[in-house]
């Protein structure tokens, strides 16, 4: 199984030294997940219900319906949307080889740090014309464009507040609807064209990202 990750490019250099160490960032805090994990999505299915979940959560706090502590809550304030507060980053992927995932498909965690050697990052290529994007907004809603909320099943660990698996399943399906819904537009430039999926180690972005900007 195939496990992903979001997180900014400033923290790539880090991880490329320590890998993916368990600690509690400010995406957990948003959704207000204070363990001190490594956190990441099983699959695509996985990776959608999650952005999905970040975006109802980053509605939410922006409309201040939910408490958050004043640091969150300003950086969310002072942001346009939520790609403005996420910035920019990239997703990692992993293979599931040896990690237990201690919860479920979407809001995925395990104490155990993820060694740099087996990181890769996404990137997106447009086959029509040879352009390549990491941008983490392009590669989620590309996704979304070869996934229906149909096909998104609810899975994981039982423990002591683990939801229903059926009703799980239902609510995230109705909220990736709504969501795909609402943001039809951009998932059709994907679902109209032809792109391709790639990855490169941790290294070879560096490279790649340095030489871009240089």
């Amino acid at each position: 199984m195939k496990c992903y990750h979001m997180t900014k490019l400033d923290y790539l250099d880090s991880i490329n030294q320590f890998g993916l160490l368990p600690r509690s960032g400010d995406n957990s805090r948003l959704i207000q997940d204070d363990q001190v994990k490594v956190f990441f999505s099983e699959g695509y299915e996985g990776a959608i219900a999650l952005y999905v979940d970040f975006s109802i959560v980053y509605r939410k706090a922006k409309e201040k319906e939910i408490t958050l502590d004043d640091d969150l809550k300003g950086k969310i304030l002072l942001s346009k949307d939520l790609e403005d507060y996420l910035g920019d980053g990239v997703y990692l992927s992993f293979d599931m080889n040896g990690i237990k995932n201690e919860r479920n498909f979407e809001n995925g965690c395990t104490s155990q740090p993820i060694a740099s050697d087996i990181i890769n990052v996404l990137l997106l290529e447009d086959i029509t014309n040879g352009n390549i994007t990491y941008s983490r907004f392009d590669i989620i809603h590309y996704m979304m464009s070869t996934i229906s909320p149909e096909q998104i099943t609810y899975y994981g660990e039982k423990y002591p507040d683990s939801p229903p698996f059926d009703a799980a399943t239902k609510r995230i399906q109705d909220k990736v609807k709504k969501y795909y819904e609402e943001n039809k537009e951009i998932i059709d430039v994907y679902r109209s064209g032809s792109y391709k999926l790639k990855e490169l180690s941790l290294n070879e972005f560096l490279n790649y990202s340095k030489n871009k900007h240089r």
